[in-house]
């Protein structure tokens, strides 16, 4: 296919390495952090209330969890090349989108967003998974979400400033220059294209379509538990991004406040600097389950000052969010090392539905617990939530991981 020439242009790296992906997620997430703390903002002037916030994000991310399993036809017809561009300008489409300031343009751009971090997601992660061996993920995966820890801590911030000082159209402008960027940079680094599709290993069941390999990857218990650890994951930091603000917001606090809070939260994967070393001394197994307790355990008083004081409540998320970052560089470890190499297209679109999925569960049963017990509830069912994945990850992660 024409798609698949290698153009003579730009080429930094013939082998790309830890770095270069680095570098790739550094800029993507400049792009979607810098709207992390204003989106929610947004929405909640545009529908008036959590509830509406709520139930806007469960439909976007059931759309989108939909539009998710067309990915893998995507990159067989398109390249991962150009699917990983696709979604670099959905990220600048979205921000752009936002400035409307209307219900339909709201949802659209919810839904460019999460679509196009799921084409990033995806094709990085099979870039990843072809040029890092298993053995380095322990070293690449937390170096990753370091550097990209920057992006995070720094962009929010600026976001939520610079939303409340001049208007939506400041940061919505930086986001879609990120995205762009990342274009320009992707297409810099020149990655190798392998076939999208890997022909399977002799004697091994060929997965072909991604709904097919939903049975296959259920099948496998080490994959799901690896998918449930990220949604575990994935579902504090859905709830921290998006309630976060509008409890600061409704604790009679600036946007310029929430985006602080925010910002001290994602300040927390620093350290991810220092989970290797600890990785190698006390295994994966036991960081991921200990780490996934102790969130639950802040998470509990965090509920109790949710009502009355939401400074405090914002501090003790901050608090919690430093544990669920020890899980974020090596939460993608025990999914990495599992799955068979002739079925990474397919398992890991399942794998990745995780994104999707703690973007539809959470919000659509937090609008049913603010009617019933406020950000109380919700606090508390989130600690639940992450209480009982701690434990079932150190009941029945492998003791070698």
């Amino acid at each position: 296919m024409a798609l698949h020439v290698r153009h003579p242009v730009w080429v930094f790296s013939a082998q790309p390495g830890a770095w270069t992906f680095t570098l790739l997620f550094f800029v993507e997430s400049v792009s979607r952090a810098t709207l992390a703390t204003v989106m929610p903002l947004v929405a909640y002037g545009i529908f008036g209330d959590k509830q509406s916030v709520s139930l806007a994000y469960t439909a976007v991310s059931l759309v989108a969890l939909a539009l998710s399993f067309t990915i893998p036809s995507l990159i067989r017809h398109l390249s991962r090349r150009w699917t990983y561009s696709l979604g670099a300008l959905l990220l600048a489409a979205c921000a752009l989108l936002l400035n409307l300031g209307m219900g339909w343009s709201m949802v659209l751009s919810m839904l460019l967003r999460t679509f196009g971090a799921a084409l990033l997601n995806i094709t990085l992660n099979l870039y990843i998974m072809d040029n890092i061996r298993k053995q380095q993920l322990v070293r690449s995966e937390p170096q990753r979400y370091a550097i990209a820890t920057i992006a995070w801590t720094a962009a929010p911030f600026i976001g939520a400033w610079s939303y409340g000082s001049y208007g939506v159209l400041a940061p919505t402008l930086f986001s879609a220059g990120a995205a762009v960027a990342l274009f320009a940079v992707f297409w810099m680094v020149r990655l190798n294209e392998k076939l999208p599709i890997r022909a399977a290993k002799a004697g091994a069941a060929r997965v072909i379509n991604p709904l097919s390999a939903v049975p296959r990857f259920v099948a496998q218990p080490r994959l799901r538990l690896a998918w449930a650890i990220a949604f575990s994951r994935s579902s504090f930091w859905v709830t921290f991004f998006i309630y976060t603000p509008i409890l600061m917001l409704e604790g009679g606090y600036s946007a310029t406040t929430a985006g602080a809070i925010v910002a001290f939260g994602n300040l927390m994967l620093f350290t991810n600097i220092f989970v290797e070393r600890i990785a190698r001394r006390y295994s994966v197994r036991r960081i991921l389950a200990g780490a996934q307790i102790c969130a639950a355990l802040a998470l509990v008083p965090t509920a109790l000052f949710a009502a009355n004081n939401a400074l405090a409540a914002g501090i003790l998320l901050v608090v919690a969010s430093f544990f669920v970052s020890v899980m974020d560089g090596l939460g993608p470890v025990p999914f990495l090392r599992a799955v068979r190499a002739h079925e990474r297209p397919q398992m890991t679109t399942v794998y990745r539905t995780y994104l999707d999925v703690s973007e539809l569960i959470p919000p659509l049963v937090y609008a049913a617990l603010f009617g019933l017990a406020g950000f109380t509830g919700v606090f508390l069912a989130l600690a639940a939530l992450m209480g009982a994945m701690g434990l079932t990850a150190l009941r029945y992660l492998p003791r070698s991981l």
